[in-house]
């Protein structure tokens, strides 16, 4: 916990000194939520078959795979960026992500697309509520973007298969944007990373879990007070400029949360070249090998270009 813990504080470090990493994040929840609003407000679906449906949403899930994982990846580039001792430039990381990341951030997202559909139709099938007839305003997409639903253990425990799942890839990235390696080869680098760090990997995923709660506690809270119960009125009708808030709040602390595991998992990614590199050193050397608590952890705030070789 105490890795882990480390690593979380430099994420937060991080952000204040360059807010700009969490820009491609924000453009991202943008799109999600835009089309998020459309699917359940406007579109037609009753004019589409079942199997139709599945594809329309297995294609919903790829283009925010995609989505995120190009954002990520632009927040690679930034921080290669920082550790090779260059300039920021968002536009560069947007250059170098389009150019030479697009096509294995498209074979990703599809992977991640595929486990991310098969646990969606799991959830869908263990769900006992029913979708309502609710109209378009400031109230119901506060809430839908909330994901403001009555509490199931097999939802939650859904939503923990998908945040590992999701880090896991955000993981796997770094091979990809930082070590230009083969898809195969990325796959592959990213899993060593994850089975010789299991224990900090953990640590983060519980302590982001933890952090994603807290952020979300207060528009929940707004949603609880402003929903009626089994026919009651709600406790407080909040006017539209409360919901239109909660909804700028949802968009901030979402891409939060998302920027939170995305630098952790960079984070981590970087720490292990930095041991990986001592390792080799120490072999060459005829050494013993350090462990990895050994080796002091990496910062993007030290002026240290850790990517350089």
């Amino acid at each position: 916990m105490s890795e882990g813990w480390q690593l979380i504080v430099s994420t937060l470090r991080i952000f204040q000194r360059y807010p700009l990493f969490i820009i491609p994040i924000l453009i991202v929840w943008l799109i999600y939520a835009a089309i998020i609003m459309y699917l359940k407000y406007f579109f037609p679906w009753d004019n589409f078959g079942s199997g139709a449906v599945l594809g329309i949403i297995f294609l919903t899930l790829f283009v925010f795979s995609f989505i995120i994982l190009a954002s990520c990846s632009v927040v690679l580039e930034l921080i290669q960026q920082l550790e090779t001792g260059g300039k920021l430039s968002l536009g560069g990381a947007f250059q170098e992500t389009l150019s030479k990341d697009i096509t294995k951030v498209l074979t990703l997202a599809f992977i991640w697309a595929i486990l991310w559909f098969i646990l969606t139709i799991i959830e869908a099938i263990l769900s006992k509520e029913k979708e309502g007839n609710e109209e378009f305003d400031a109230e119901n997409v506060a809430k839908t973007l909330a994901d403001y639903r009555e509490f199931s253990f097999s939802r939650a425990l859904i939503e923990a298969f998908e945040k590992g799942i999701r880090m896991i890839i955000f993981l796997i990235l770094p091979a990809v944007a930082w070590e230009d390696l083969s898809f195969t080869d990325a796959i592959k680098k990213g899993l060593r990373v994850l089975r010789t760090h299991l224990a900090e990997f953990a640590s983060g995923y519980a302590l982001t879990y933890g952090a994603a709660i807290l952020v979300f506690i207060p528009p929940i809270i707004i949603a609880k007070l402003g929903s009626g119960q089994d026919g009651h009125p709600p406790l407080i009708n909040f006017p539209d400029s409360v919901w239109v808030g909660v909804i700028i709040y949802i968009g901030v602390a979402w891409s939060f949360c998302m920027y939170l595991e995305q630098m952790f998992t960079a984070n981590l990614y970087l720490w292990h070249l930095k041991w990986e590199r001592q390792v080799e050193l120490a072999k060459k050397q005829g050494h013993s090998l350090p462990d990895f608590k050994e080796i002091k952890q990496p910062s993007l705030l030290d002026n240290i270009p850790d990517l350089v070789a």
